[in-house]
């Protein structure tokens, strides 16, 4: 990041920020999106039991994420500010909060996961996939948490482009290993669906491993000293974290874990619905990536011109984002309507669920639609500090207005499945309308 003067200016260093982080959004989303692919080609109980590990484990991750994404405010204002002398203690911090999230991840699925899974009901054919893919995604969830935080502090630098060449080389190597392990190749064991969770392992410890080397070895890091000179973790810089970090989790929770819901609604229909409906949302998670890398970019935007003292200078970086979202939007919308038969194809050969992927996807465009809205005002938000109003609309959208119409509609024999879809059609639209009002309040009255 670095001063600017023109708004011209301004739109050239978003797009510096924005096109680095949505390549390396996409390649992270792409690799869940490969590996659901790739199953699905492999047979359809293995892409059911898959479907239903990763809706829960996505739900918890996210959540965890949300929490450590409380650093990249913090840091961005410092750095804004010229004050960087506290960074180095930040992301040590930052690490141990990792540390302690991934043993409460690995505890809750330890004692959690078998019940868990029984109380639904899945076939037992399934279930058995789910189970071993949830025990080899387990291996990475240590290092894909310590990433997450190393990622934070680089990009809140704006070396977004190191983030970038790292998740996209690890994106090659999730692909190469999903590929190989679920279908036996290059001498590797035929795993099926199992196979996925061990790609995922594998990529994020390549991934932790070269986010350490970046800072260890870059110049903007040596001076923080970052991997040497550890102390006991301190509660002042913990706390703060977690002030901000917290009710971003809780928001990102509260909207995730309610697509892992409605994957656990459709499970009542059947396998081949399950499997069409998580294929419809890989499509959804996909082009997600564009409104999150602007909702990230204007994150660090704005929480570098505020740091600075320059609020006006935020709010037009708030404006740039918005817009740029609305034309993402529109392009998404264009193209998706466009392809939608080429779309469903590439998740299955299977008839019946082609038919059923083709009828999801419609609600799906709308939906991608009205997120690539929404989502880049919770990041505009962020860089505010104004995080816990992040976390009340969104339980109000997703649990107060998603969980029951979604219910309800599900439990109606003329909407059945479709139900679902309508119940995140809904919450999306009221949640845009309400993080929008908020953002002017912030922005005009506050």
């Amino acid at each position: 990041m670095n001063p600017t003067n023109t708004i011209i200016d301004k739109i050239i260093m978003f797009i510096r920020l924005f096109t680095p982080m949505a390549v390396t959004q996409f390649a992270l989303l792409g690799g869940s999106f490969i590996a659901i692919f790739l199953t699905g080609q492999y047979g359809t109980v293995d892409l059911a039991g898959v479907s239903i590990g990763y809706n829960i484990w996505i739900a918890l991750y996210t959540f965890m994420m949300g929490i450590l994404l409380g650093i990249t405010p913090i840091v961005s204002q410092l750095l804004g500010g010229r004050k960087i002398k506290h960074i180095g203690n930040i992301t040590k911090e930052g690490l141990y909060i990792a540390t302690g999230l991934a043993l409460l991840l690995w505890l809750l699925g330890y004692f959690g996961m078998k019940p868990f899974l029984l109380y639904l009901n899945m076939e037992p054919a399934a279930y058995e996939i789910c189970v071993f893919y949830l025990k080899a995604f387990s291996i990475g969830l240590f290092p894909i948490l310590w990433g997450c935080t190393l990622r934070n502090i680089i990009d809140s630098h704006g070396l977004t482009h190191f983030s970038m060449a790292i998740v996209v080389f690890g994106f090659v190597l999730n692909v190469f290993f999903n590929y190989a392990l679920i279908f036996g190749h290059f001498g590797l064991p035929e795993l099926g669906g199992i196979g996925a969770g061990y790609a995922t392992a594998i990529t994020c410890w390549s991934n932790f491993i070269l986010y350490s080397l970046v800072l260890i070895f870059h110049p903007t890091f040596k001076e923080y000293n970052i991997f040497s000179n550890w102390k006991l973790p301190s509660w002042t810089y913990i706390r703060e974290q977690l002030q901000i970090g917290l009710p971003i989790g809780f928001s990102i929770f509260f909207e995730t874990s309610i697509f892992s819901i409605a994957g656990l609604l459709m499970v009542q229909f059947g396998t081949a619905v399950v499997a069409a409906h998580q294929s419809a949302l890989s499509f959804t998670n996909i082009f997600y990536c564009f409104p999150l890398s602007i909702s990230m970019a204007a994150t660090i935007a704005v929480a570098y011109e505020l740091g600075a003292g320059k609020p006006k200078e935020a709010r037009q970086y708030a404006y740039i984002a918005r817009i740029f979202a609305l034309i993402v939007a529109t392009l998404l919308c264009s193209y998706s309507f466009t392809h939608m038969e080429n779309i469903a194809g590439l998740f299955t050969s299977d008839p019946v669920v082609f038919d059923l992927i083709m009828s999801f996807l419609s609600y799906a465009v709308f939906f991608a639609a009205i997120d690539a809205f929404g989502t880049p005002l919770q990041g505009i938000l962020r860089a505010y500090k104004d995080v816990r109003i992040i976390s009340y609309i969104s339980l109000f959208s997703y649990w107060g207005v998603c969980f029951p119409v979604a219910y309800i509609l599900s439990r109606m024999p003329e909407y059945g499945p479709y139900g679902v879809w309508i119940g995140l059609l809904s919450s999306v639209s009221v949640a845009g309308i309400l993080f929008t009002a908020r953002a002017w309040y912030i922005q005009h009255k506050r």
